[in-house]
C-alpha cells in the first residue's frame, strides 16, 4: 500500500539550501508580508548604486530589474489604488464562477460587472498589474527557503476607460508612405520573429549570469494574437487585404522563423528551468504554435492547467507534443498588490504551481541538475485518461512525489528514486462527483495572459 507522506513532512527532509526563482512578468510586488521574506537579494550590489558593482550589466539590481523602465525598482505600486473591494469581489466570484460553486445572486452580480465596460477595463488591467505578484506567490509557495528574484519585461500602464460618445474625434492622418511589395513583407515578418528571440536572449543571460534554477514565463503570443497583427501589419505596409494564401504565408514564415531560432534563447541559461505557461485560447498548440511555449529546449517544461486534479481547464491550451504537464491552474489564491490576496485562473497560475515544485526539488537536493529535475517533474505525474492527447505526460504534476524523488536522489540513481517515489506517494485524491453550473449561468470572459508584443529596451 501507498504511504501517504504530507508536505509539511518532506519540507522537513535533507538540508535544503536556497534556490533561485526568477519571475519574468509584470513585476512582483516583494513588499507584501508573504514574499518580502522570501525576496532575492544580491549581496554584491549596493541598494541606489549607479555604478554596475557586479559586472551583471545592471546597476543596484539588489532584488531584480524593471526592463520596461530601466530601473532596480521591481514593482512600481502606483496603481495600487485600483485594487479596490469590487474588483477583489469579482476575482472571487469568478474563482466560484469556474468551479462551479457560484449561486444566482453572486452570478447576477458578476454577469452586470462583465457587462460593465469601465468595470471591467479595471479589473482587466489590475489582472495584468497583479500577475507579477500572484505568480510570485504561487511560485514560492510552501517553500520557505525560496529566494524570489523579479523581473519585470512586460509594461503596466493603465488608461482609464472613455465611453464611445465621450471619446475625442479621431483625427485623420494621412499615410503617405509607398506600399512595400509582398516579399518585402515577408522579410520584415522574419526580422519581427528573430528580433523577438534575441530581445529574450540578454534576459535569459542575465539569469545565467545570477545562477537562477527556475524561471517562470507565464506571458506569450497566442496563434490568434498573431494571426491579427500580421493581419494589420500587412494592410498598413501593403495598403490593401491579404489574401487566405497570403496571410497562411507569412504565418509560416513568423512561425518557421521562431521554431528555428527560438531555442537560442533557452541555451542562453542552459542551466536554468523554463517554466512556461501554454496559453488560454482553449487551442491546440501542436496545430496552432504558441509563443514561446512551441519552442523546443531541453530545459523548457510547457504546462496546461487543470481544475485541480479533476479536469482540463475549459480555457486552457494542449497538445501531445508541445505541452508537457499540467496543474491546477482555476481559482488560485495568491498574493496580490497592496497586501491583498486575489484569486485568479489561467495556465499563467499553472506554470507557477511547476516552478514551485522545481524550486521545491532543488531544495531538497541541492545536486539535481536541471535535467534531473525535469526528469522527476515529468515522471512523477498523476496519469489522467482525460489528459491522454493533451499533454505529453498525460499527467498533472504531484508535488509530494516530486519532492519524495528528490530526496530519494540523494542516495541513489534518479531513476530509481522516481520509480519507488511512485511506489510510496499515492496520487491527489480527487472529488468522487462534480459541481455543476445552474441553467444558463454563462458568462463572456476566459482569463488573461500578458502579451509580448512590446518592444524592450536593450539590456
Amino acid at each position: 500500500m501507498k504511504k501517504l507522506v504530507t508536505l509539511a513532512t518532506l519540507l522537513q527532509l535533507g538540508t535544503a539550501s536556497a534556490s533561485v526563482v526568477a519571475v519574468m512578468d509584470t513585476g512582483t510586488d516583494i513588499s507584501h508580508k508573504d514574499l518580502a521574506p522570501k525576496a532575492w537579494t544580491n549581496k554584491n550590489e549596493k541598494e541606489g548604486s549607479t555604478t554596475d558593482l557586479d559586472g551583471s550589466g545592471l546597476p543596484g539590481d539588489i532584488h531584480g530589474w524593471d526592463f520596461t523602465e530601466n530601473s532596480a525598482k521591481v514593482f512600481n505600486d502606483k496603481y495600487n489604488y485600483l485594487v479596490n473591494d469590487d474588483v477583489k469581489k469579482f476575482y472571487t466570484l469568478y474563482a466560484k464562477y469556474e468551479t462551479k460553486t457560484i449561486n444566482a445572486t453572486e452570478f447576477d452580480w458578476l454577469k452586470k460587472a462583465v457587462e460593465n465596460k469601465a468595470f471591467m477595463n479595471q479589473a482587466n488591467f489590475v489582472g495584468s498589474y497583479a500577475h507579477g505578484t500572484h505568480v510570485g506567490g504561487i511560485a514560492a509557495l510552501n517553500n520557505p527557503k525560496a529566494q524570489v528574484m523579479s523581473l519585470k519585461i512586460l509594461p503596466t500602464v493603465y488608461q482609464e476607460y472613455v465611453a464611445p460618445e465621450k471619446r475625442e474625434p479621431v483625427q485623420l492622418e494621412f499615410d503617405f508612405a509607398p506600399a512595400i511589395t509582398f516579399d518585402q513583407f515577408k522579410e520584415e515578418v522574419q526580422k519581427t520573429a528573430m528580433s523577438q528571440v534575441e530581445e529574450m536572449i540578454p534576459l535569459n543571460g542575465y539569469l545565467k549570469f545570477h545562477k537562477v534554477d527556475v524561471v517562470n514565463q507565464s506571458f506569450g503570443i497566442g496563434f490568434e494574437q498573431a494571426v491579427g497583427f500580421l493581419h494589420s501589419g500587412f494592410v498598413e505596409a501593403i495598403k490593401r487585404e491579404p489574401t487566405q494564401d497570403e496571410l497562411l504565408e507569412v504565418l509560416q514564415i513568423y512561425y518557421g522563423t521562431l521554431l528555428a531560432v527560438g531555442p537560442e534563447m533557452f541555451k542562453a541559461a542552459p542551466d536554468t528551468l523554463f517554466v512556461v505557461a501554454a496559453g488560454n485560447d482553449n487551442s491546440n498548440n501542436d496545430a496552432l504554435p504558441d509563443y514561446p511555449a512551441s519552442i523546443p529546449a531541453a530545459n523548457k517544461i510547457s504546462v496546461a492547467a487543470t481544475l485541480g486534479y479533476s479536469e482540463i481547464a475549459d480555457f486552457s491550451n494542449y497538445g501531445q507534443k508541445t505541452v508537457d504537464v499540467a496543474a491546477p491552474g482555476v481559482a488560485i489564491q495568491s498574493t496580490g498588490p497592496a497586501q491583498s490576496y486575489l484569486h485568479m485562473s489561467g495556465t499563467s497560475q499553472a506554470a507557477p504551481f511547476v516552478t514551485s515544485a522545481i524550486s521545491l526539488a532543488k531544495d531538497i537536493n541541492p545536486a539535481l541538475k536541471a535535467a534531473d529535475i525535469k526528469n522527476i517533474i515529468l515522471k512523477t505525474v498523476d496519469v489522467k485518461s482525460w489528459l491522454k492527447d493533451k499533454v505529453t505526460t498525460s499527467g498533472i504534476v504531484n508535488k509530494a512525489r516530486v519532492q519524495r524523488a528528490a530526496e530519494l536522489s540523494k542516495t541513489m540513481n534518479v531513476e530509481v528514486a522516481i520509480t519507488k517515489a511512485r511506489a510510496e506517494i499515492a496520487d491527489v485524491a480527487t472529488p468522487k462527483s462534480f459541481a455543476k453550473r445552474l441553467p444558463g449561468m454563462n458568462i463572456k470572459y476566459r482569463p488573461l495572459r500578458p502579451s509580448l508584443l512590446v518592444k524592450m529596451p536593450a539590456l
